[in-house]
Protein backbone atom coordinates (compact mmCIF):
# COMPACT_ATOMS: atom_id res chain seq x y z
CA UNK A 1 0.00 0.00 0.00
CA UNK A 2 1.61 3.30 -1.26
CA UNK A 3 2.31 5.48 1.82
CA UNK A 4 0.32 8.83 2.06
CA UNK A 5 2.26 12.26 1.82
CA UNK A 6 2.99 14.12 4.83
CA UNK A 7 1.85 17.65 5.18
CA UNK A 8 3.79 20.26 5.93
CA UNK A 9 1.61 21.96 8.08
CA UNK A 10 -1.58 23.75 7.87
CA UNK A 11 -2.19 25.64 4.43
CA UNK A 12 -4.72 27.17 2.75
CA UNK A 13 -6.90 25.31 0.31
CA UNK A 14 -7.05 27.33 -2.80
CA UNK A 15 -8.86 24.56 -4.56
CA UNK A 16 -12.67 25.47 -4.36
CA UNK A 17 -13.27 21.86 -4.58
CA UNK A 18 -11.58 20.88 -1.90
CA UNK A 19 -11.98 23.65 -0.22
CA UNK A 20 -15.61 23.29 0.36
CA UNK A 21 -15.11 19.79 1.02
CA UNK A 22 -13.04 20.10 3.73
CA UNK A 23 -14.88 23.35 5.07
CA UNK A 24 -17.81 20.33 5.50
CA UNK A 25 -15.84 17.67 7.05
CA UNK A 26 -14.32 19.77 9.70
CA UNK A 27 -17.49 21.62 10.60
CA UNK A 28 -19.46 18.22 10.63
CA UNK A 29 -16.40 16.66 12.86
CA UNK A 30 -16.20 19.54 14.88
CA UNK A 31 -20.21 19.50 15.52
CA UNK A 32 -20.05 15.80 16.18
CA UNK A 33 -17.28 16.19 19.00
CA UNK A 34 -19.64 19.27 20.40
CA UNK A 35 -21.81 16.66 20.11
CA UNK A 36 -20.16 13.84 22.06
CA UNK A 37 -18.47 16.72 24.95
CA UNK A 38 -21.87 17.69 25.56
CA UNK A 39 -23.42 13.94 25.80
CA UNK A 40 -20.55 12.31 27.74
CA UNK A 41 -20.06 15.26 30.36
CA UNK A 42 -23.53 17.17 30.38
CA UNK A 43 -21.43 20.50 29.22
CA UNK A 44 -23.43 23.28 27.74
CA UNK A 45 -21.86 23.47 24.05
CA UNK A 46 -22.45 26.38 21.43
CA UNK A 47 -20.46 26.20 17.86
CA UNK A 48 -21.11 28.73 15.74
CA UNK A 49 -19.01 28.80 12.22
CA UNK A 50 -18.84 30.96 9.45
CA UNK A 51 -18.00 29.96 5.84
CA UNK A 52 -15.29 32.02 3.43
CA UNK A 53 -18.99 32.99 1.73
CA UNK A 54 -20.16 34.42 4.94
CA UNK A 55 -22.80 31.37 5.36
CA UNK A 56 -23.56 30.56 9.53
CA UNK A 57 -23.43 27.49 10.56
CA UNK A 58 -24.33 26.60 14.15
CA UNK A 59 -24.31 23.48 16.95
CA UNK A 60 -25.80 24.32 20.52
CA UNK A 61 -26.74 21.97 23.03
CA UNK A 62 -29.15 22.57 24.94
CA UNK A 63 -30.10 26.04 23.75
CA UNK A 64 -27.48 28.73 22.31
CA UNK A 65 -29.21 31.74 23.84
CA UNK A 66 -28.12 30.99 27.69
CA UNK A 67 -24.40 29.83 26.44
CA UNK A 68 -24.35 33.28 24.85
CA UNK A 69 -25.96 35.19 27.25
CA UNK A 70 -23.58 33.72 30.11
CA UNK A 71 -20.42 34.53 27.72
CA UNK A 72 -21.43 38.15 27.03
CA UNK A 73 -22.24 39.47 30.42
CA UNK A 74 -19.49 38.67 33.21
CA UNK A 75 -21.27 38.62 36.17
CA UNK A 76 -24.41 36.11 34.57
CA UNK A 77 -25.39 33.87 36.24
CA UNK A 78 -24.29 30.18 34.88
CA UNK A 79 -27.03 28.33 36.16
CA UNK A 80 -29.35 26.61 33.52
CA UNK A 81 -32.33 24.50 33.33
CA UNK A 82 -31.06 20.54 33.59
CA UNK A 83 -34.00 18.39 32.94
CA UNK A 84 -32.75 15.39 31.34
CA UNK A 85 -35.41 14.50 29.49
CA UNK A 86 -35.40 17.50 27.79
CA UNK A 87 -31.57 17.76 27.49
CA UNK A 88 -31.56 14.59 26.42
CA UNK A 89 -34.60 15.33 24.26
CA UNK A 90 -32.41 18.60 22.59
CA UNK A 91 -29.26 16.67 22.26
CA UNK A 92 -31.02 13.70 20.02
CA UNK A 93 -32.61 16.55 17.74
CA UNK A 94 -29.59 18.44 17.55
CA UNK A 95 -27.76 14.91 16.11
CA UNK A 96 -30.59 14.11 13.86
CA UNK A 97 -30.52 17.83 12.62
CA UNK A 98 -26.41 17.29 12.13
CA UNK A 99 -26.49 13.72 10.14
CA UNK A 100 -29.80 14.60 7.68
CA UNK A 101 -27.22 17.62 6.81
CA UNK A 102 -24.33 15.30 6.15
CA UNK A 103 -26.72 12.73 4.25
CA UNK A 104 -27.53 15.25 2.33
CA UNK A 105 -24.33 16.48 1.32
CA UNK A 106 -23.11 13.01 0.72
CA UNK A 107 -26.38 12.08 -1.70
CA UNK A 108 -25.24 15.82 -3.45
CA UNK A 109 -21.77 14.64 -3.80
CA UNK A 110 -22.36 10.92 -5.08
CA UNK A 111 -25.14 13.06 -7.64
CA UNK A 112 -21.57 14.57 -8.71
CA UNK A 113 -19.70 11.86 -8.83
CA UNK A 114 -22.62 9.67 -11.33
CA UNK A 115 -22.70 13.00 -13.33
CA UNK A 116 -18.47 12.45 -13.65
CA UNK A 117 -18.80 8.89 -14.53
CA UNK A 118 -21.59 9.39 -17.38
CA UNK A 119 -19.03 11.91 -18.79
CA UNK A 120 -16.79 9.08 -18.76
CA UNK A 121 -18.55 6.55 -20.28
CA UNK A 122 -19.65 8.90 -23.01
CA UNK A 123 -16.22 9.75 -23.55
CA UNK A 124 -14.88 6.43 -23.35
CA UNK A 125 -17.86 4.91 -25.66
CA UNK A 126 -16.88 8.11 -28.11
CA UNK A 127 -12.97 6.66 -28.09
CA UNK A 128 -14.78 3.14 -28.52
CA UNK A 129 -15.75 4.60 -31.99
CA UNK A 130 -12.68 6.29 -32.98
CA UNK A 131 -10.37 3.61 -31.79
CA UNK A 132 -12.16 0.72 -31.84
CA UNK A 133 -12.78 -2.23 -35.37
CA UNK A 134 -16.47 -1.86 -36.66
CA UNK A 135 -16.68 -5.30 -36.67
CA UNK A 136 -16.51 -4.82 -32.42
CA UNK A 137 -19.53 -2.64 -32.83
CA UNK A 138 -23.13 -4.19 -33.18
CA UNK A 139 -25.94 -2.48 -34.69
CA UNK A 140 -27.17 -0.24 -32.20
CA UNK A 141 -23.37 0.98 -31.76
CA UNK A 142 -22.98 1.38 -35.56
CA UNK A 143 -26.60 3.37 -36.18
CA UNK A 144 -25.12 5.38 -33.64
CA UNK A 145 -21.95 5.89 -34.72
CA UNK A 146 -23.38 6.74 -38.09
CA UNK A 147 -25.39 9.63 -36.59
CA UNK A 148 -23.17 11.13 -34.75
CA UNK A 149 -20.83 10.81 -37.87
CA UNK A 150 -23.64 12.99 -39.79
CA UNK A 151 -23.76 15.73 -36.94
CA UNK A 152 -19.46 16.47 -37.22
CA UNK A 153 -20.48 16.25 -41.05
CA UNK A 154 -22.92 19.03 -41.01
CA UNK A 155 -20.91 21.04 -38.41
CA UNK A 156 -18.00 20.94 -40.60
CA UNK A 157 -20.21 21.82 -43.98
CA UNK A 158 -21.30 24.95 -41.79
CA UNK A 159 -17.94 26.10 -40.64
CA UNK A 160 -16.32 25.77 -44.09
CA UNK A 161 -19.69 27.34 -45.03
CA UNK A 162 -19.34 30.74 -42.73
CA UNK A 163 -15.44 30.67 -43.67
CA UNK A 164 -16.20 30.89 -47.11
CA UNK A 165 -18.49 33.77 -47.12
CA UNK A 166 -15.83 35.48 -44.70
CA UNK A 167 -13.18 35.22 -47.27
CA UNK A 168 -14.82 36.43 -49.88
Amino acid sequence: MPRRVKRSGVKFIEDERDHSLTFFNRRSRLFKDASELSTLTGARVTVVVESKNKKVSSFSTPDAGPIVDTFLSEDASTEFNTIKGGKVKSTTLQNESFHLEKSKAVEDNMEENMMQAKDIQETSRMAKYVYGKVEDLNATELIEMCSKLSEIEQEIEDLLSINFVRTK
